[in-house]
């Protein structure tokens, strides 16, 4: 889920992104995940008693905007949003500026 699809999502990026699904037993694995009801972090988050800085890309289409952002911060007791413009589900790779002044 990149904002600069055509400088990030190139042929060679997928490729990599997709190399884990090779590797022997992937599938086995993926099934096993799946059935387990996958990974739910959402019963660890309240448990971060630290402040937190949240960075979130303002076009992320994995874990879309408001929603779940707002979701994330409403759970952690002490949590800042900050929005990364321009930017998709991975601020430190499509805006690593933005993402280090934050």
């Amino acid at each position: 889920s990149y904002f600069d699809k055509e400088t990030y999502a190139t042929e060679d990026a997928l490729k990599v992104g997709r190399l884990h699904c090779l590797r022997e037993g992937w599938s086995d694995a993926l099934v096993s995940f799946m059935l387990s009801g996958g990974f739910q972090p959402s019963s660890k988050v309240p448990k971060i008693d630290v402040p937190s800085l949240v960075m979130w890309g303002r076009q992320d289409t994995i874990l879309e905007g408001e929603e779940f952002a707002n979701k994330f911060i409403d759970a952690l007791p002490d949590a800042e949003l900050r929005w990364v413009e321009e930017c998709g589900h991975v601020p430190h790779l499509e805006q690593p500026q933005q993402t280090a002044e934050i």
